[in-house]
């Protein structure tokens, strides 16, 4: 194991060859943070009661949330981004990030009607991991289980309490979340090498760490039975249902996601009449 590379802005980070551009993209996490950040906490601050309640509140008013449910849904998740990241860059870099809470800013930046949450890393920090098996493996195995424990759990069971919802609303979430990057991974990256040490670091995680570690009865990481229904936009593509629902109805005219699992057989049948209602108008009027 190598020494801990320490770096800090966006030319450093270039120069040492990692690129968070997708990252950013995708999961709004970067060294740089948001350019228009309208709310910011250190995630660290997650464990104090009246500075997370401040963080509810704010979030659920940008979005004109009707309870705690979904800021505490969108903030909950968004520790399942960070270890998302993790594993992409350890399968990319062969690096594994410090997204420990002590290094991370929550950021929050509004887009038109929706809003995009997110983490400033404040010190770009890695540890190289091992170059071949079986090390590779248990390295990255025994720091995500520490990661987990240390971090992941405190900070989601304490965004739950402060929110006054039950944790489960949280991690029933991040089967499907992580299952989804999986998916995503292994239809868009072309380097078989990277692929691999993706999946292998997806199977460590999801297969892995017991489910001790969430103090939980089973590991939210693991997709079980996974179920698809029709995609309107993409009828070749099936569109998996998410583990659970992320709440996003929970605001001033709010509906349930095409693939909540809430959602009955009429009412995504409804909802896929108006997709498909609109992409054709689209199409005529192209």
């Amino acid at each position: 194991m190598s020494e801990e590379t320490d770096m800090g802005a966006r030319g450093r980070m270039e120069q040492h060859g990692m690129d968070f551009s997708l990252v950013e993209m995708y999961f709004h996490i970067s060294p740089e943070g948001m350019e228009e950040a309208v709310f910011q906490l250190p995630a660290a601050e997650f464990r104090n009661k009246e500075a997370m309640q401040i963080a509810l509140a704010a979030g659920g008013q940008m979005v004109q949330a009707t309870g705690n449910e979904l800021a505490a849904s969108f903030i909950g998740t968004s520790l399942c981004n960070a270890c998302s990241v993790m594993l992409l860059m350890a399968a990319q870099y062969n690096r594994l990030l410090d997204l420990s809470m002590n290094n991370l800013t929550l950021q929050v930046e509004l887009h038109d009607d929706h809003a995009h949450l997110g983490y400033k890393i404040e010190s770009l920090r890695w540890q190289d991991l091992p170059q071949e098996e079986p090390a590779w493996s248990g390295f990255l195995l025994a720091r995500m289980t520490d990661y987990i424990t240390n971090e992941v759990v405190p900070a989601v069971e304490a965004i739950a309490e402060h929110a006054g919802v039950k944790n489960a609303m949280i991690w029933s979430q991040y089967a499907y979340q992580l299952a989804f990057v999986r998916d995503f991974v292994q239809e868009n990256e072309p380097r078989q090498e990277v692929l691999a040490r993706f999946l292998r670091g997806y199977e460590l995680v999801t297969e892995g760490i017991p489910a001790e570690a969430f103090n939980r009865k089973r590991n939210p990481f693991l997709m079980t039975s996974p179920r698809f229904v029709d995609n309107p936009w993409e009828p070749e593509k099936p569109i998996m249902l998410r583990s659970s629902c992320c709440m996003y109805n929970c605001r001033v005219g709010g509906e349930k996601c095409y693939n909540c699992p809430k959602m009955t057989h009429d009412e995504r049948e409804i909802r896929k009449a108006q997709v498909l209602a609109e992409l054709e108008k689209s199409t005529a009027t192209a």
